[in-house]
């Protein structure tokens, strides 16, 4: 997952208020999880220069007698930061630095390094496919794709965005196979806003 600088940012906030694009296609142009592009736009919406906090994690403050305690139950017990939160009730991170200071524990790369960040992909086709409506030359188009294949398997060009053309460019996918999983987002054109369907849940 790429990381997001400022001009990024103004991208995706300025896209989802547009509405012209969905939010899987935002987050896709940006290599980025869909709840990564949601959360983007509740924190940064309506903020005309996004403020991104610095690198890292937070200096870790440690008092004297938090030092003191980590030392004495050490030289009692003898075992590594992850027992001894349990035995004094303080964060093992926090431990496990007092330890480093003082000599008594090492620096382990192995558990220090970022692990690779993969995309969540299905690995069968028809496992899940994704639909979402986007605007392209005044015209409103709608892409089912698989998951797995990037097959696109059902699509359309309309002069409007409805529930009737959203149900109709779907029923066209089913051709190529009935997925297990469907993903869209929220809008009114996947699911139904008829009252005389008031169980939860219902849809046309």
């Amino acid at each position: 997952m790429k990381k997001l600088n400022k001009r990024k940012i103004k991208w995706i906030i300025r896209q989802m208020g547009k509405r012209e694009l969905g939010l899987y296609t935002i987050a896709k142009l940006q290599d980025i999880t869909p709840q990564h592009a949601r959360r983007v736009y509740r924190k940064y919406k309506g903020i005309r220069d996004p403020v991104l906090l610095s690198a890292g994690r937070k200096q870790i403050d440690i008092k004297e007698d938090e030092i003191n305690l980590v030392e004495k139950a050490f030289k009692h017990y003898g075992v590594g930061a992850v027992m001894l939160e349990k035995i004094t009730g303080m964060p093992h991170n926090k431990i496990h630095k007092i330890l480093k200071d003082k000599g008594l524990a090492r620096n382990e790369p192995m558990k220090q390094y970022q692990r690779k960040w993969v995309r969540y992909e299905k690995r069968h086709s028809l496992s899940l496919v994704h639909s979402d409506w986007f605007e392209f030359n005044s015209w409103k188009i709608i892409l089912v794709e698989d998951d797995a294949s990037r097959f696109i398997t059902g699509y359309g060009k309309f002069k409007h965005a409805t529930a009737e053309n959203t149900l109709k460019v779907i029923k066209q996918s089913l051709k190529y196979g009935r997925p297990k999983q469907f993903h869209s987002d929220h809008g009114s054109v996947y699911t139904s806003n008829d009252d005389s369907n008031k169980k939860k849940g219902k849809a046309k």
